[in-house]
């Protein structure tokens, strides 16, 4: 008799356990192409800071980056889960989530181009590419800009967070 208890009680964890991420994967199916984005970004910035670092494998380094991936992701996810659970329409938990997701494009890319133009100094395109994106692109976004300013002010401040 106990036997049963205890299996009908394991049952019905599995099936509890099978419904929350259902749930969370309805969650995430919206903005899976975001997260997609996101991983395939951090990956190049990996593998660029391991080829600008002539592939001397910093343990740090690396553990630092898969910190930021899952912090960003976490962001990500927490955004949606909130704007969810406040009845937000799709439309804007999209817009949300785009927003969210553009800051991070932007932070990879200019990590991504300034490694490539430490890795290649003669490359003049990529070093013209990461100069529009990293100086001109700032001009254009406002909050950008003041946040920019404002790191500058600070003492060890890593505008790029490399």
């Amino acid at each position: 008799m106990i036997a049963y208890d205890i299996q009908v009680f394991l049952r019905l964890i599995k099936l509890a356990y099978a419904g929350v991420l259902s749930y969370f994967a309805s969650l995430i199916s919206p903005v899976h192409d975001f997260i997609v984005v996101l991983i395939a970004l951090a990956t190049l910035n990996i593998i660029f800071g391991l080829i600008e670092d002539w592939f001397n494998w910093n343990f740090l380094k690396a553990f630092k980056s898969f910190i930021y991936i899952g912090g960003y992701l976490f962001l990500l996810l927490l955004a949606v889960f909130v704007t969810e659970m406040m009845k937000v329409k799709q439309s804007d938990i999209t817009d949300i989530t785009a927003w969210i997701t553009w800051v991070m494009i932007w932070f990879y890319s200019t990590n991504i181009l300034r490694n490539w133009t430490l890795i290649q100094p003669e490359n003049k395109v990529i070093a013209f590419i990461y100069w529009v994106v990293s100086f001109k692109m700032i001009e254009k976004i406002k909050w950008l800009k003041e946040y920019i300013d404002k790191r500058k002010d600070e003492p060890n401040a890593d505008i790029n967070g490399d």
